[in-house]
């Protein structure tokens, strides 16, 4: 009996240890939010992860995949090489473009930077694939286009009962607008399915990072150089990017960059003097 007793617990507690990784890992996690352009710009694009359930912050075991409307040609968008802090049911995980986060109210930083951008002519079909680094694993698949998509919408059970993410949303990834592709159920929820588990946003999507900070895109100010929001473009504002000449500081909002160099210098100067006068 004793004997017995011990077996049943050394059972349980290799099944306990074997299940540690699973659960402390990044398996559960839902594509939440994805926009493939912001007013027609297709090179300032973000995705954002959400956790389904608390420890899925080590995502240097994963990968984002896009694929075509075939359901081929791969493109890799990130090979996570490491992990994110927040570890929380619910916590999030944004990837951007370089040319994303200026776009919005609120200065926030990504947690990481699209090493590929998805290709325009993946935007009117396409699939996006959560994987293991091996890619041998569909955590979750967000597929698009409706009978346009031809491919793969399968993946693992972890976060679909049946396997089965598919039939796809019926849209293309949106890109003209400040509206988002983004999940409707719950933090914990599982895929239903893609067609009836997605919708655009209702408005200017929101975006937020692992830390919790947000921000909301916005329309581009048609007057960016009137710093003292005046109507005019003068000479106070020539003075600010003056004050502000030189390299930006690090982690700060920088307006009179107008090229996006982290650098307030020449080129700024003579844009500011090319708005000069009243905004339209």
């Amino acid at each position: 009996m004793i004997r017995k007793r011990v077996l049943i617990l050394a059972a349980c507690g290799f099944i306990a240890g074997a299940a540690t990784p699973a659960v402390a890992s990044f398996h559960f996690m839902q594509i939440e939010q994805v926009i493939g352009g912001v007013n027609g710009d297709v090179t300032a694009q973000a995705i954002q992860l959400r956790m389904r359930t608390s420890f899925q912050c080590f995502v240097s075991g994963a990968r984002l995949w896009v694929r075509d409307a075939a359901g081929e040609n791969p493109v890799l968008l990130i090979n996570f090489t490491t992990s994110v802090p927040g570890c929380s049911t619910g916590d999030r995980v944004l990837i951007t473009s370089p040319n994303f986060t200026s776009l919005l109210d609120n200065t926030i930083q990504p947690d990481f930077t699209l090493t590929n951008l998805i290709p325009a002519s993946y935007l009117a079909a396409g699939t996006m694939t959560f994987e293991n680094n091996s890619g041998t694993i569909v955590y979750w698949r967000l597929s698009w286009g409706g009978k346009n998509y031809s491919g793969d919408t399968t993946g693992a059970l972890t976060n679909d009962a049946d396997g089965e993410f598919g039939p796809p949303y019926e849209g293309p990834l949106p890109a003209d607008s400040l509206q988002a592709l983004q999940f409707q159920g719950s933090a914990n929820a599982p895929s239903t399915n893609n067609r009836d588990d997605y919708a655009l946003t209702k408005g200017a999507s929101t975006w937020t990072n692992n830390a919790g900070d947000s921000g909301t895109l916005v329309e581009p100010s048609p007057c960016p150089a009137d710093f003292d929001n005046s109507g005019d473009v003068g000479v106070k504002d020539l003075l600010f990017l003056l004050g502000a000449w030189g390299p930006c500081p690090p982690k700060e909002d920088c307006p009179a960059d107008f090229d996006e160099s982290d650098d307030v210098g020449v080129k700024d100067l003579l844009f500011l003097l090319g708005t000069w006068g009243p905004c339209p």
